[in-house]
């Protein structure tokens, strides 16, 4: 028995997982190459028109493919949220990486947590945003130098 069309099918097999893994549509051309391969295995047995079809298949795929693909995939669109990020803000409840508390920004109060674990934000002191998690600002103190004359 032939040996080269489980070749085909493990190659299609393994694509796939690799497509499955990463989803960055580049792998997925591979497997359909390999799915024509091994369908070129009910009309011939040489390897070379086999591997030929699995390499023109492939490549008329990712040419045609790749575009659509591009233009389909998601691209993150900023929010006004974002803007906030390094923005300084105004404590008003105590704020802890376990315990949430309140900040004022702009006049907004938002739910607030701390960024590292074991820094506590009192209510008056000014903290930077650091990251934002829908409504809750990842917050962080901000640290001021003491003048010494």
């Amino acid at each position: 028995m032939n040996p080269v069309p489980f070749l085909w099918l493990a190659a299609v097999v393994g694509f796939l997982l690799l497509e499955a893994s990463t989803f960055s549509m580049t792998s997925v051309w591979f497997a359909v190459g390999a799915a024509a391969a091994l369908l070129t295995c009910l009309f011939t047995d040489s390897f070379r028109a086999q591997a030929l079809v699995f390499i023109v298949v492939s490549i008329l795929c990712l040419l045609a493919f790749r575009p659509l693909a591009a233009k389909l995939r998601q691209k993150t669109t900023p929010t006004n949220g974002d803007r906030n990020l390094g923005r300084e803000a105004t404590v008003l409840t105590t704020v802890t990486a376990d315990l949430p508390g309140r900040v004022r920004l702009d006049g907004v109060d938002w739910n607030a947590r701390c960024a590292t674990p074991g820094d506590i934000l009192t209510p008056g002191q000014r903290c930077r945003v650091t990251e934002l998690h829908s409504t809750l600002l990842i917050v962080e103190p901000v640290l001021t130098e003491s003048r010494r004359a």
